[in-house]
């Protein structure tokens, strides 16, 4: 059993916490958020985040806090000697995540980024189906992510704390995109800012280094009547896979999600398990800590690439020019 200080209380945090309730080897025993005037679900006592790092019983630290509040909490968890969990992104900046690297070995303490599309169902069956063969040459790929704005808090329209929809919706797909088909070799987005700065909607071309061409858009710009959307389509020379999913506002209440296998001469309709993709991230981060294994699912190795290739689409949005990786 592990025990887990959450680190904020908004939208993700309330995720993370109802999918903990799940995991039978993980217990959440406080929560620190500046908003302490407030309930919490069985009769958690809020905590700072001090005593929270002097707590001799906390395992692990989950922080759910804005993007730009990511390196200072996670370095004196750190410092602490505390196993960390921090949501995505890792960091807005390239240096900022290597000076987290090196505060994570030097006190030789374990940090798990979570990118939550390596363990959603519908994408987890899109990886099983390249991986096992029955889909083979993927060489073209159409990814789409588009809602609006989230409204529980300013923060996310500032570019500065939160990178926009760049970084807060177009990284999940440009991370599964290198997580399935590998290194990415040139890049060119074209996009629009919101009245701050951030990017707001973003239409990304990669190329990737096996060949493949992907088509990537993510918006925080539809209009309220607009249901959140992400949709996957590979495509091979004689075979697609298409993925729609559907949903509320910001990826709440899920009310359609389907996957289609078209071949040459057939049409079927995939199943995929209907699994709860943040407790299936959290379950497995808490066992790798538990039993002392690798994170093979989310290496590091693997965050920092994305940072790296996030950082080229930024470049080419701000250029308006290709970018070699």
């Amino acid at each position: 059993m592990k025990n887990i200080g959450l680190i904020g209380w908004g939208f993700i945090a309330k995720t993370h916490f109802e999918a903990y309730q799940q995991i039978d080897n993980a217990n959440v025993v406080t929560i620190c958020t500046r908003n302490e005037a407030q309930s919490f679900p069985n009769d958690i006592v809020p905590s700072t985040y001090e005593e929270i790092l002097k707590n001799p019983s906390i395992d692990v630290i989950d922080i759910c806090l804005p993007t730009f509040l990511h390196e200072e909490y996670i370095i004196k968890a750190a410092q602490a000697g505390k196993d960390i969990i921090c949501e995505k992104p890792l960091s807005l900046a390239v240096e900022s995540a290597e000076r987290i690297m090196v505060e994570i070995e030097k006190y030789n303490v374990r940090l798990f980024i979570a990118h939550v599309l390596r363990f959603w169902p519908e994408y987890k069956t899109i990886k099983t189906y390249l991986d096992s063969g029955k889909i083979s040459n993927i060489d073209v790929i159409h990814a789409t992510r588009l809602g609006q704005t989230p409204q529980w808090s300013e923060w996310f329209k500032d570019p500065l704390k939160s990178g926009g929809a760049l970084y807060d919706l177009h990284i999940h797909d440009i991370d599964f995109i290198s997580y399935l088909l590998g290194e990415v070799e040139e890049v060119y987005a074209v996009g629009t800012k919101n009245s701050q700065g951030a990017w707001d909607h973003i239409v990304t071309t990669l190329t990737l280094k096996n060949g493949a061409t992907a088509f990537v858009e993510a918006s925080q710009r539809m209009p309220d009547t607009f249901p959140f959307t992400m949709s996957f389509r590979a495509q091979a020379l004689d075979q697609t896979l298409d993925f729609h999913l559907f949903a509320g506002t910001n990826i709440e209440k899920i009310s359609q999600s389907s996957m289609t296998n078209y071949t040459k001469h057939a049409i079927s309709t995939i199943e995929f398990p209907q699994e709860n993709a943040f407790q299936n991230e959290l379950s497995y981060f808490i066992h790798c800590i538990e039993n002392s294994e690798v994170n093979s699912v989310v290496p590091l190795k693997d965050v920092l690439y994305t940072m790296r290739v996030m950082k080229a689409i930024e470049a080419s949005l701000e250029k308006g020019e290709q970018i070699q990786m």
